[in-house]
């Protein structure tokens, strides 16, 4: 009876062991599967990008020189982001009263984009950029919607990251790092 004990409590920790090899594998796969989304690093500079916006007109980095600006990553078909546009109106009236200027970027063509925006982000700028068409989504390592990058006035990096709720956080804490809500303009060096 002893030596069947013995057997049975031996395979059973030969069959834990099996199992814990087995799930640290397959941990080791999911993580080569699903990589961590990499953003920007805050204080590099922002890199340069062309993009239009919804009249056709081309724009650069440089039309936002000497400001500070959140770029907000959007695309029509993503569902949270649909459901952040009524929130990024509260951000932007957030933003203009610290000085940062609200762009949302969207990575679908002028006529996807323009119904995606209607009547859910009226008055916010929009830039169109579709990924077969330019590298501002992957320069700007906005590898998922939504996601945003917050530039200071000298074009540097101060925050990035996927979806928004860190957003309003983050316009807080640059606006009281610069002097509060008014010191933001681009005046201030």
């Amino acid at each position: 009876m002893e030596t069947l004990l013995l057997f049975s409590s031996l395979l059973l920790w030969v069959l834990v062991l099996l199992n814990l090899l087995l799930t640290l594998g397959l941990a080791r796969r999911m993580r080569a599967a699903f990589p961590r989304l990499e953003t920007l690093k805050v204080g590099q500079r922002a890199p340069d990008f062309t993009a239009r916006t919804l009249n056709g007109e081309t724009v650069t980095l440089a039309a936002y020189a000497r400001r500070p600006v959140a770029f907000v990553f959007v695309s029509p078909d993503c569902q949270p982001c649909r459901e952040a546009l009524p929130r990024l109106q509260e951000l932007r009236s957030q933003a203009q009263q610290f000085g940062v200027e609200l762009i949302l970027v969207s990575d679908a063509a002028e006529d996807k984009t323009l119904s995606f925006v209607e009547g859910l982000a009226d008055g916010l700028p929009v830039l169109v950029a579709p990924r077969e068409r330019t590298s501002f989504l992957s320069d700007y390592k906005a590898m998922g919607t939504p996601s945003y990058c917050l530039l200071d006035a000298q074009g540097k990096v101060r925050a990035a990251g996927p979806g928004l709720a860190e957003l309003g956080e983050k316009l807080r804490a640059l606006a009281h790092e610069l002097g509060g809500g008014d010191g933001m303009e681009g005046e201030r060096h």
